[in-house]
């Protein structure tokens, strides 16, 4: 059994887009998140601006800003991205007054930070936003109160130190039983999770990519190469598939 400790390095960092109109702030806010080892998409100062940069798609978070420059304030910039996305947002705010609370509490945000604020609740809000899942989705996980993997529709989080990691779903090539844990390999790398097989795969139980086809095994199916009576291939390792799986396999590669 082993275990990457440099595993944070080999992973996708969380896409956050900065919506503050103090260019003070924001650049603050850049540096600290920076440091934190998160990606900043970009920075914006009104509603309008913010809506061009979530457009481009692939964010995982937005610090949003109650007050802006343009027409939208946040919180009516927040509700037009949930209305087309649903993903994290936590509201930064130096008015906290009960108005703006509950105008702001109706979209469901996953965290409310009043200025200034310290780094450490920046961070835990950030934590708490990706472990909770979006104001449509909760993140699926297992009933462990330890488990630290976070699964949304496409992609896995992963706490590791200090710090929230993604992966895509579709970047994972299969997944093994190791003891108590779980490995999980994609084609560069193989990350060993503190989830067993059996829990992995109750998580992954609605989507149809994936398929326990071994007592041992999860795969992801898009990447199945060849299928043989006893094992499937995957990127030049032969995993060993049972005939009570095989013609569900076949059932599901006909719906992907």
């Amino acid at each position: 059994m082993y275990f990457y400790s440099y595993f944070h390095t080999l992973m996708k960092k969380i896409r956050v887009l900065i919506v503050e109109d103090e260019p003070i702030i924001a650049a603050d806010l850049e540096d600290r998140l920076t440091e934190m080892g998160f990606e900043i998409v970009g920075q914006s100062a009104s509603g309008e601006q913010a809506l061009l940069l979530f457009e481009k798609g692939n964010l995982d978070l937005v610090l949003m800003d109650i007050q802006l420059e343009g027409a939208l304030d946040g919180i009516q910039t927040a509700q037009k991205m949930l209305a087309k996305q649903p993903l994290p947002i936590i509201y930064l705010t130096s008015n906290a007054d009960d108005a703006t609370f509950n105008r702001a509490k109706n979209t469901l945000p996953a965290a409310f930070l009043t200025k200034p604020f310290r780094g450490k609740d920046l961070q835990h809000a950030i934590e708490l936003a990706i472990s909770r899942g979006t104001p449509t989705q909760q993140p699926t996980t297992s009933n462990d109160e330890k488990s630290d993997t976070y699964l949304f529709n496409d992609r896995l989080f992963i706490k590791v130190k200090d710090r929230m990691l993604r992966l895509f779903l579709n970047e994972i090539l299969w997944l093994e039983a190791d003891d108590y844990y779980c490995k999980l390999v994609t084609r560069e790398k193989e990350f060993l999770i503190t989830q067993t097989l059996k829990q992995m795969g109750e998580s992954l139980s609605g989507i149809p990519e994936f398929l326990r086809v071994h007592r041992s095994y999860i795969v992801n199916l898009s990447h199945v190469e060849e299928i043989g009576d006893l094992f499937v291939l995957i990127h030049k390792k032969q995993i060993p598939l049972n005939k009570s799986s095989k013609e569900e396999l076949t059932v599901r590669l006909k719906k992907i």
